[in-house]
């Protein structure tokens, strides 16, 4: 990713320390949580795991494009009785 590859320059040339790699989950995700995650639907892939990520500590539900439906059945099981 361009993006993370520039950010992680940026971080060498201002001698931050930093990893040669990003990955989100490794960050703020917890292994145990993924996994629950993935038993409810949630497809075991890093842009779905990233997403979820993201949506876990979001205050709001964002606009989820879903044509394949599996959004919604992810969250439909991992909030199951609290949705409203």
């Amino acid at each position: 990713n361009e993006s993370v590859t520039s950010w992680i320059d940026l971080m060498k040339s201002a001698q931050v320390p930093s990893s040669k790699s990003f990955l989100l989950r490794k960050i703020i995700g917890e292994d145990v949580v993924i996994r629950q995650w993935v038993i409810d639907k949630l497809p075991n892939d890093q842009l779905s795991i990233d997403n979820a990520l993201i949506l876990s500590r979001s205050r709001r539900w964002p606009l989820m494009i879903d044509p394949q439906l599996q959004a919604n059945k992810w969250i439909r099981n991992w909030k199951g009785a609290n949705l409203k």
